[in-house]
């Protein structure tokens, strides 16, 4: 199914950002984190824009993990950019986010993405969360990740989960 995937982490955080590699780490999963600071860049990774264009030293993901809060373009406008059609294929859209709020889960869900995770407040609950997105979306085969891009920003897999 697959060896150590790509991971693009757009958010502000870049505590976030390490404690996600070091639960990577500590739960023995090879999983690579390529890390972006806000929608825009995110943006641009995902469409191969400068300076992104090197598909090997930039891999196109296999999950992207979202904040919502962020400056200049924030979470919310990268899942419309992705529910537009902006790109050929889209990976599957988790987000990560400090925000518990109903409205916040329900609008991000509405506008694609697969799974809406409140960051964990302790370590240990990071080793769970990565194992978690080991399991749940990272073991798919290849060639059922993406989804074509016809306006919906989904994966072809785990349609029921929510």
């Amino acid at each position: 199914m697959g060896g150590p995937r790509t991971i693009l982490v757009v958010d502000d955080d870049k505590n976030d950002v390490y404690l996600l590699q070091v639960a990577i780490e500590d739960a023995g999963l090879a999983h690579k984190l390529v890390h972006v600071p806000d929608g825009q860049q995110g943006i641009d990774y995902l469409a191969g824009k400068f300076p992104f264009t090197d598909r090997l030293r930039y891999p196109y993901p296999h999950l992207l993990l979202l904040d919502l809060k962020m400056p200049l373009v924030d979470g919310f406008d990268v899942l419309v950019f992705l529910r537009n059609g902006g790109l050929p294929s889209v990976p599957p859209v988790v987000v990560l986010s400090s925000s518990f709020l109903n409205d916040d889960i329900q609008k991000a869900r509405s506008l694609g993405a697969r799974d809406y995770i409140v960051k964990p407040s302790k370590f240990n609950e990071y080793i769970k969360l990565v194992q978690k997105l080991d399991r749940d979306w990272l073991r798919i085969p290849d060639a059922a990740l993406f989804e074509e891009s016809a306006g919906v920003a989904v994966a072809k897999v785990n349609k029921t989960k929510r």
